[in-house]
């Protein structure tokens, strides 16, 4: 075998408790090896996001985003684990968690979405209307024209 081709199911931790017809199975060690490369992301994530906790740098709203994301990545990793321990989850707690925290994200990108929406100028708004109201359009021909154009075109013709 070349030096930088070592057999999968050597780089594995788990691998030593597996039966060897799975540790020869191929598909089972790609799903393996999927699965322990998304567990170090995860990790990788927490290990970030518990610095910036600790830096106290963020401001109220950074810091309730990254309290929810915490809470959420811990209530899945404890998913995650009892899953794999083989336990019913549907009506463990873990579930109470990661819903209530579901809507908790849901909730805050509700808000910024709100936050973040255009709004409406009122005091230029008034100004077009109060502009507006003051001035009358007449149908000329087809022509809207405001009504002193209408009356001084008027005057010429009479003349």
């Amino acid at each position: 075998m070349a030096q930088g081709k070592q057999p999968v199911a050597a780089e594995l931790p788990c691998n030593a408790y597996l039966d060897t017809s799975l540790q020869k199975d191929e598909n089972m060690q790609h799903i393996l090896k999927s699965f322990y490369s998304s567990i170090e992301v995860l990790e990788a994530d927490m290990e970030k996001a518990l610095a910036l906790q600790a830096e106290r740098t963020l401001t109220i709203n950074e810091q309730i985003k990254l309290d929810s994301y915490l809470v959420y990545l811990n209530s899945t990793l404890y998913w995650i684990y009892l899953k794999l321990q083989g336990l019913d989850v549907s009506k463990h707690g873990v579930m109470h968690d990661l819903g209530r925290t579901k809507e908790l994200l849901a909730r805050d990108k509700e808000i910024n979405d709100a936050l973040a929406a255009p709004r409406l100028d009122m005091q230029a708004a008034k100004r077009f209307i109060a502009a507006g109201t003051h001035t009358r359009f007449v149908d000329m021909d087809g022509v809207m024209v405001t009504e002193e154009q209408y009356n001084k075109s008027i005057q010429e013709t009479t003349k």
